[in-house]
Order: C-alpha cells, then sequence, then structure tokens
C-alpha cells in the first residue's frame, strides 16, 4: 500500500512540474544605433523538438512577449528583413524570464549602407513618414523650423506647420509631448543640430490609443528623435539686439530684441526653458484665447472657448516667458510627467484700412473706414500631463490645466460708406465706432483617462472624462452712430476722412438740418460663467485573430450663463449713475446643453492593412431661457446618426493610401434661438431665428504617399471633400428702409437674420513631390492645389414685423475657384552655405449666382523669396533675405508690391565658434506693408494693417551646447512612437498574429 501511494504521489508531482508554463520577454533593437525594431520575428522550439516551432513578434518599442511555454531548454531565431539572424538559447525554469536587449546586426555590406544613407531623404512605417535630418543641411545655428521648411510636404508660415493638407497640433520629442499645443515655439526652440529624424504620423486620441479603436479624434503630430549622442547635456540659443530707427517719434525710435531658450536634457529628465522681450513685433508665442474677445470663435455650445490664437494685426511690445519640464519616476518607470507653463504680455498697436465695395447682386456702395487700436493684454497658463502605470493591465493618465487671461482693448474707427442713390445706392451714412474695454477671466479644467486590459488579449475597458469652468468678465465703454443714411454728400470733393463731424445735411422732406453723426453713448456690463463636463465609456473585445469589436457611450453636458446689462448713457464720461439697463441692449440667458451617443465600432487589422468603422446614435437636448421684458424659454431636441470610417493600406515600404469618411452635427446656440433683436449696431440690427436646425457636415479625405528611398525622391497627394446640410447661412436684406422696434425708429444699412440651406461644398487636392539635384546638392520641392468653395446665402426679402424674421428673398452661392502653386529650392551643400529660394501663388475667381453677367472677381498674388547665411574662413557671416510681393485685381484693376530686404554682417566669435556679432538693418528699401484681400457673397475687401519698418540694429547671439558621454547610454529608444501604438494600441491584435 506504501509503495501504491508513494508512486501515485510521484507521478502527480511529475505532472504538476512537467505542466508548468512561463512566458518569455526581451526587446529588440539595432546593435549599431541603438534604435528599437518593430516587426521582428522571433522563432522558439525546445532544444529536444526543434520541428516544434511557436513564432512571435516584436511590438512597440522593439519589446516582445511570448505565448505560454512549457519549462525546458529552448533555441531562439530572431530575424528582420535587412539585419542578420540572431541565433541563442535559453532555459526556462520561472513563471516570466527576460532575456533582456536583443542585438540585430546589419546584414548588408558597409558599402551599400554608406551609399544608401546618402540617398535617404525619408522613409515610411505604417502611417509614419519619417525623414532624415541629415539629407536636409542647414547651419549649425538653425533651429527646427529652418529643417521643416526643407522637408517635402511640409510649409511652414508664420508658425503654422502643415502637411499633408493638415496643421500639425502638437509636437513631440523623444515621444514626449514638447511644450503641449504650442507648436510654434516648440519648432523654434529646439537647435537642427540636435535632429536625428522628423516623423510626421497620425496620433490617436489617449482614449483610442489604448484600445486601438479609432474614435475619429486623433491628430496630425510630429515627433522629433534626436541624436542618440545629444539626448545628455545642455544645449540652446541666447541673443540680445540694440536698434535705431531714425523715422519714428521719440518714444518708439529706439528698438531691442532679447530672448533665447535653454535645453537641459539628463536621460528622462528634460527640462527647457525661454524667454522673448522685444518691441520689434516678434511674436513667437501663441496664446489662449478663454474670453473668445481676440479673434475667431469659441465653443460654438457655450464650452470654455480653448483655442490657440495667432499673433493680432499691428506692431507689438512682447514680453513672454516659458517652462516645459518633461520625467519619468519609480522603478519600472511607471510614472510619466509632462507639464509646462507660459506668461505672455503684449501691447500692439494697429492703424488699419478697410476699402470694400459692394457690387451685384448687392446694391452698388462702398465703404471706406481708418482705424486705430492700442490693446494690452497679459495671460498665464498651465498644462501638465501624468501618466501611471499602475500594473502591466492598468493605466492612468491626468492632464490639468489653468490658465487667466486679461486684455484691454481702445480701439476708433471712422470713415463712410456711400453710393449715390441716383445710381440706385444706399446714400451717405458716417461711421464712428468707439470701444474701451476690460476684460479678464480664468479657466480651469481636468481630464483623465482610465485604461485597463481585461486578461484577453484585445479586450480592454476605457474610460475618459474631463471638466472645465470658466469665469468672465467683460465691461465696456462704447459708442457709435444711430444717424445712418443721408441722400446728401457732405463736402463734395474733400477727403471724406478730413471733416466737421458736427456737419449737418438739409433733410429734403423736413427741411431740417440734421447731423451726420448722432452718437448714442453705451456702458456695457457683461459677467458670464460656464462649465462642462464630459464622460466616455469604450469597450473593446476581440473577435477574431485581427479584428476587434467596441462598444462607447459618450455624453457631454454644456452649461452658460451670461448677464448682459447696457445702460445708454448721457456724454462720453459714461456715468450710469441713476440709470437702468435698457431693456433692448440688455440680455440675459443661461443654457444647457446636453449630447449623448452610443453606437458600435469594428477594427481589422492584419499585416499592412487595417479598417476602421464606428457608428453613433446623437441625441441633442438644448434647455435655455432668455431674460428681456420678460422670459422666454427655448427646449429643443435633435437626433442624427453620426459616422467614422478609416481604411489604410500600406501596399509596401514605399506605397501607403488612407481614407477617411465622417460625418459631424453642429447644432446653433441659445443665442442664435432667441427670438429678440440686436440692435447694439444700429447701423447693423441683426434677429435670432428660433427655427434653426442642427447643420450636419459629412467629410472625406483620401491620402496617398510614395517614398522612392533609394532615389530620395517623395510624392504625396490629398483629396478632401465637405459638405453640409443645413448650412447655418446668412440672410441679409441691404437698405430695409424704417424699421419700429419697441416704439424705437431705425434705419440701418443692414438687417440680418440667419437661415438653414443645403448646399455647401468644400473641395481640396493638393500634391507635392520633392527630390534631391545632385549637380546643385540641393533638395526641390514643388506643390500644387485647387481649392472650390461654394457658400450659400440668402439676400433682400420682406421682415415679418411681429416675428422679426426674413421671408421670401432669393439665394445666392458665393463660387470661389483657387489654385495655388509653390516651389522650393533648399541648399544641401554644407553647414557654411545654407540658402532657401521659394516662390508661391495663388490665383482666385469669385462668382455669385445672383449676378446676371456671371462676372468673375479674379485676382492673384504671388511672393517671391530668398535666404542665404554664408560663413566664410575665419568666421566672417553673411546672413540675407530678400521678399517681393505683389497683389494683382484684373477685374477691379489694382496692383500692390513690396519689396523686403534684410541684411546682416557678422563674425563668429569665441574658440568654438558658437557666438556671433552681427551688425544689420531691417527692410532696407521701407516698403514692408501688411495687405490682405478678401471676397464674400457680394463684395470684396482690402485691407491694411500696421507693420515694422527699417531699423539698424546690433545683435549677438550666443550657441549653448554642451553634451555629456553618456547620452547616447542613458535615455530609451521611442523610435517607432509613429507605428506600432497607434496602429493597433497596447490590448490590440499582435501586429502579425501569431503561427505555429
Amino acid at each position: 500500500m506504501k509503495r501504491l501511494l508513494m508512486t501515485t504521489l510521484l507521478t502527480v508531482v511529475s505532472a504538476a512540474v512537467f505542466a508548468q508554463k512561463g512566458t518569455v520577454t526581451a526587446t529588440i533593437v539595432d546593435a549599431d544605433t541603438g534604435n528599437s525594431v518593430v516587426g521582428a520575428v522571433l522563432s522558439v522550439s525546445p532544444t529536444k523538438s526543434p520541428d516544434k516551432k511557436q513564432g512571435f513578434a516584436s511590438g512597440y518599442k522593439g519589446a516582445a512577449s511570448s505565448p505560454a511555454l512549457a519549462y525546458g531548454e529552448y533555441a531562439l531565431s530572431v530575424s528582420f528583413i535587412g539585419y542578420n539572424n540572431l541565433d541563442t538559447t535559453f532555459r526556462l525554469s520561472t513563471p516570466r524570464l527576460n532575456l533582456g536587449t536583443l542585438r540585430l546586426k546589419p546584414g548588408v555590406q558597409i558599402e551599400t549602407v554608406v551609399k544608401e544613407a546618402k540617398a535617404l531623404r525619408t522613409s515610411q512605417k505604417g502611417d509614419t513618414v519619417s525623414y532624415n535630418a541629415g539629407a536636409f543641411k542647414v547651419t549649425n545655428d538653425a533651429d527646427v523650423e529652418g529643417l521643416l521648411k526643407k522637408m517635402p510636404g511640409i510649409t511652414v508660415t508664420d508658425g503654422v506647420v502643415e502637411t499633408q493638407g493638415e496643421e500639425i497640433k502638437k509636437i513631440f520629442v523623444d515621444g514626449k509631448e514638447f511644450f503641449g499645443e504650442d507648436v510654434t515655439t516648440a519648432i523654434k526652440s529646439l537647435p537642427a543640430e540636435t535632429v536625428d529624424r522628423v516623423e510626421v504620423f497620425n496620433k490617436l486620441s489617449d482614449a483610442a490609443e489604448f484600445s486601438g479603436m479609432d474614435d475619429g479624434e486623433g491628430y496630425k503630430a510630429i515627433n522629433i528623435v534626436t541624436k542618440p549622442g545629444m539626448r545628455q547635456g545642455q544645449f540652446g540659443k541666447l541673443y540680445a539686439g540694440f536698434g535705431y530707427d531714425a523715422e519714428q517719434g521719440s518714444e518708439e525710435r529706439f528698438k531691442y530684441l532679447a530672448g533665447g531658450n535653454a535645453n537641459i536634457f539628463s536621460g528622462d529628465s528634460r527640462l527647457s526653458l525661454l524667454g522673448l522681450f522685444n518691441n520689434v513685433n516678434q511674436q513667437n508665442f501663441s496664446f489662449e484665447d478663454i474670453l473668445g474677445v481676440t479673434g475667431g470663435k469659441g465653443g460654438r455650445r457655450g464650452g470654455v472657448g480653448q483655442y490657440m490664437t495667432r499673433p493680432q494685426s499691428g506692431v507689438a511690445r512682447v514680453n513672454a516667458i516659458g517652462v516645459n519640464y518633461s520625467d519619468t519616476w519609480g522603478k519600472r518607470d511607471q510614472v510619466t510627467f509632462q507639464g509646462s507653463y507660459f506668461f505672455n504680455n503684449t501691447n500692439t498697436v494697429n492703424h488699419s484700412t478697410t476699402d470694400k465695395w459692394y457690387e451685384a447682386p448687392m446694391i452698388p456702395d462702398t465703404l471706406m473706414t481708418r482705424g486705430y487700436s492700442d490693446t494690452r493684454g497679459f495671460n498665464h497658463r498651465f498644462n501638465a500631463r501624468l501618466e501611471w502605470k499602475i500594473s502591466e493591465n492598468q493605466n492612468l493618465m491626468l492632464r490639468p490645466r489653468f490658465s487667466y487671461q486679461s486684455n484691454d482693448p481702445w480701439s476708433q474707427t471712422t470713415g463712410w460708406q456711400f453710393g449715390a442713390p441716383s445710381a440706385g445706392g444706399s446714400g451717405y451714412s458716417y461711421t464712428d465706432n468707439f470701444s474701451d474695454a476690460l476684460r479678464h477671466g480664468y479657466n480651469v479644467g481636468t481630464s483623465a483617462v482610465y485604461r485597463a486590459k481585461l486578461g484577453k488579449a484585445g479586450r480592454t475597458i476605457t474610460l475618459d472624462g474631463s471638466f472645465n469652468y470658466s469665469d468672465n468678465q467683460n465691461n465696456s465703454n462704447s459708442w457709435s452712430n444711430v444717424q445712418s443714411v443721408s441722400s446728401v454728400r457732405p463736402g463734395a470733393g474733400n477727403d471724406p476722412f478730413v471733416w466737421d463731424s458736427n456737419a449737418t445735411f438739409e433733410d429734403p422732406e423736413t427741411g431740417n438740418q440734421t447731423p451726420y453723426f448722432d452718437p448714442r453713448y453705451l456702458r456695457t456690463l457683461a459677467p458670464s460663467t460656464s462649465y462642462n463636463v464630459r464622460g466616455n465609456f469604450t469597450y473593446t473585445e476581440p473577435v477574431a485573430k485581427y479584428a476587434q469589436v467596441s462598444l462607447q457611450y459618450r455624453m457631454t453636458y454644456n452649461s452658460q450663463e451670461r448677464d448682459t446689462r447696457s445702460y445708454i448713457t448721457a456724454d462720453d464720461t459714461f456715468s450710469i449713475a441713476g440709470l437702468n439697463p435698457d431693456p433692448l441692449l440688455s440680455n440675459s440667458y443661461r443654457s444647457g446643453y446636453l449630447t449623448q451617443s452610443v453606437g458600435p465600432g469594428f477594427r481589422y487589422a492584419k499585416d499592412r492593412s487595417r479598417f476602421i468603422a464606428n457608428v453613433y446614435y446623437q441625441r441633442s437636448t438644448l434647455d435655455g431661457e432668455i431674460t428681456r421684458n420678460g422670459s422666454e424659454k427655448i427646449s429643443h431636441s435633435y437626433d442624427n446618426v453620426t459616422y467614422f470610417m478609416m481604411g489604410e493600406l500600406n501596399i509596401n515600404r514605399e506605397n501607403m493610401l488612407r481614407l477617411f469618411i465622417s460625418s459631424y452635427t453642429d447644432s446653433p446656440t441659445v443665442t442664435e434661438l432667441q427670438s429678440v433683436y440686436d440692435v447694439s449696431d444700429a447701423q447693423n440690427i441683426s434677429h435670432g431665428n428660433k427655427y434653426l436646425k442642427p447643420s450636419y457636415t459629412h467629410r472625406v479625405n483620401f491620402h496617398y504617399v510614395n517614398s522612392n528611398v533609394e532615389k530620395g525622391r517623395t510624392f504625396m497627394w490629398m483629396f478632401s471633400m465637405n459638405t453640409t446640410q443645413n448650412y447655418t447661412a446668412t440672410q441679409l436684406i441691404q437698405n430695409p428702409g424704417t424699421l419700429q422696434i419697441e416704439n424705437n425708429t431705425y434705419n440701418p444699412l443692414y438687417y440680418s437674420s440667419t437661415t438653414n440651406l443645403d448646399g455647401y461644398w468644400q473641395l481640396r487636392t493638393h500634391m507635392n513631390y520633392g527630390f534631391p539635384i545632385g549637380f546643385l546638392k540641393s533638395n526641390f520641392n514643388v506643390e500644387a492645389g485647387v481649392i472650390y468653395t461654394k457658400t450659400p446665402s440668402m439676400l433682400g426679402g420682406e421682415i415679418d414685423p411681429e416675428t422679426g424674421l426674413i421671408s421670401g428673398g432669393e439665394r445666392n452661392d458665393a463660387r470661389n475657384m483657387g489654385y495655388d502653386f509653390r516651389a522650393v529650392l533648399g541648399s544641401n551643400i554644407s553647414e557654411n552655405v545654407d540658402f532657401t529660394l521659394s516662390w508661391n501663388g495663388t490665383y482666385n475667381e469669385a462668382t455669385n449666382s445672383m449676378d446676371a453677367s456671371r462676372a468673375k472677381n479674379r485676382y492673384f498674388n504671388h511672393t517671391a523669396q530668398g535666404n542665404l547665411k554664408l560663413i566664410f574662413p575665419l568666421g566672417f557671416t553673411l546672413t540675407a533675405s530678400a521678399s517681393y510681393t505683389q497683389y494683382i485685381g484684373f477685374t477691379n484693376d489694382y496692383r500692390e508690391s513690396y519689396l523686403l530686404c534684410n541684411a546682416w554682417l557678422g563674425k563668429k566669435v569665441f574658440r568654438n565658434q558658437r557666438g556671433e556679432i552681427m551688425i544689420g538693418v531691417n527692410d532696407l528699401l521701407n516698403q514692408n506693408q501688411s495687405f490682405v484681400r478678401t471676397t464674400g457673397s457680394g463684395w470684396t475687401q482690402n485691407a491694411t494693417n500696421s507693420v515694422i519698418g527699417r531699423y539698424y540694429m546690433v545683435q549677438f547671439t550666443y550657441n549653448l551646447r554642451r553634451f555629456g558621454k553618456k547620452g547616447s547610454h542613458d535615455i530609451r529608444d521611442y523610435e517607432g512612437m509613429g507605428d506600432a501604438p497607434r496602429r493597433r494600441g497596447p490590448g490590440g491584435p499582435p501586429p502579425m498574429g501569431r503561427f505555429h
């Protein structure tokens, strides 16, 4: 019996030991560069049974993990195209065995590698286009912006970076966010000398990146991969200059410029500091407009209106500082932090002109205004990103943010709108608008994403939520002219901008003397608060080796309250003592907007191809109340179905196709739906439309990229289409006559409302082709594109005195066809010879369907530009630039042109030539100007703004370069961040599947 029990026990123990299994992990890298290898194939087989092979592949950052293997001794073979196979053995006797870093050696001859490196300009991996920075020569003191301008398919205009027809939203450095959403600052803060590669990719949203289910909320981004030897140390640029402008007044005669940036990299710890102080209109820091007062339109449904704005028109005095810090903490690098802080203080002065003429189908008229503005503002903003890898299966990310902004604008605009009544014109109307305001507010919020894997590969849940709160104050004093139209022209033959504001005309009907200028003085107080809550739940489930399905629920609630009180004061002292708010000009409202959507999704990914489809049922509910001479409640509910589909086909390593098809809705706000008049501008009165419906937009985007690595050629083609149903269009009546509004009489020049119209279209196609020119040692890039836009509107009609709405009228489709072309020749000679020659032109044709003559408003503008920097022996330098810009009107005959030339002579100083002293002149010919032409439904406008003219300056620049010897070993490799995580996410199916 004892022998039987012992035999049974030994059998059970042996079986248990034999049944034990474990997992093998490793990281695959390039032996020469240390860069990770994504997609390497690992094959394992028991040494005693070599025919029983199992395989798996390396993924994000070269990480590889085997299926469960029984304890024992195994043979391992690692292979990848272009590398020698790596063969080794290991013994598995624990539940988890880490083989560490496995280094693959390139499997081609050295001569071949050198030859290919010379030709290599771009390469392609999945949806990522990678540019070899070494193939684009710039001077040693150039920044990343100068490097990007030479790369095919990338354009940089006023700090805005675009590629494949899309704007770059974020910059990453070695896989980490750099200065948040401030792309302009990011590309000016890194020296080109430190860049190894520039990767352009489609970044998924935080939630979609983990689940692998694209939700259509991604964006275009750039990842800058630094050279391994330059990831440890201090580098940057410091500069200061002092100048003189003999043609300015005493206060603005002296010019100054100071600033720079310093980057301190030490392993995962990275600190960047920057500053900018000048009065020569250098506005490199974009800033967040939480007040919605410095340009553009904020959130349509009463959100915080958070977006980045470009510098305002005019000449600015700028003081700004910023800091960006990132680091990784924990034994297993569980916690990653990135944060940035900015402070901006600007004082912008602008002298502006506007010449606007109305033509068929509008009544012929001309508007001429001249304006002056002085805007002072400052803001603080802080953004952070904290990611905690709780375990291998759980992840939490937080994004706190805070901003405070103050804006103090002062402006006055005067002018005339005139059209002889005998010729069908509106008559003569004097414009005199003044505003002095003080606006300030803050915005605080946070977002969080929790992600978890639920055991089975591809089974995940994602919880995504955010909260924002803003509080704004908006106080202003203003006046405007309420006397609108006269049939008599004042001072015929005189300058319309030099006249007596007390002038009068004789009313032909009454014979009384009537003033041209009858000002109304307003004091307005308009505090507002808003908050936004958003939640999102996503569940993904694998249904096959290469497929996943998902279920997603989204909820967004926007709440806003605003209390506008306007007082009509007696004079320009704007005293409101003893006054009550004017009921016609005051408006208080609250609104709550709830949007919910739910729907399934499907994802298929195999080898180089993938397909994603999401469909949502969406219900939006608006609940609002307007208080103005009583109370008006507004309640609307809208039901829609939206969709998102994406297909990607990577034909081979050189050819890629991608197609996006999606839709979205844009519901009207409570202010657009309110049934009240807006008479704050007596010459332009508007009215809300309570019958407005949500607009529904369909979008199609197609991209094709070809990268010929052998010949260094790159070809890109994109096509996009937007069409909108129930487009929110303007309905406008010119010279509507006398209006009686709540016992007040008005004679406005324009009366407008909004209405829904189908038929908005925008079509765009764009091609780019880049290649090296060997005998010139230069790179040549050529771009061409066509854009067509059709914007519907309603003109004319009758005003219903009861509802204030416009009935009748005729539809007008304003069509614009634009053709653009750009050519860039960038030197690739050496670091001592850097030049860029470019030419870009745009030709436009605008038509209006109501114009019986079908006349085309044709105009053309083009710019030829050259930039040169030469470094001579003994360290002498020449820096020069020239830009010729011309605007030509063919229909309305006009020509505007100017030539802007800058020239600087310099001398490199110090033993390592890191310093440079320069003396030069800005705008040598003193021709600089700002000119913009725009067109609309029945009108064309030319506008100019203030610019910086000629000044002389002495400037000193020092380039900080101090790199540690351990830079290539202390930093982890981030190559491929543009590939694996966006294509499938850590919880998605393996890139190539498993095989046996």
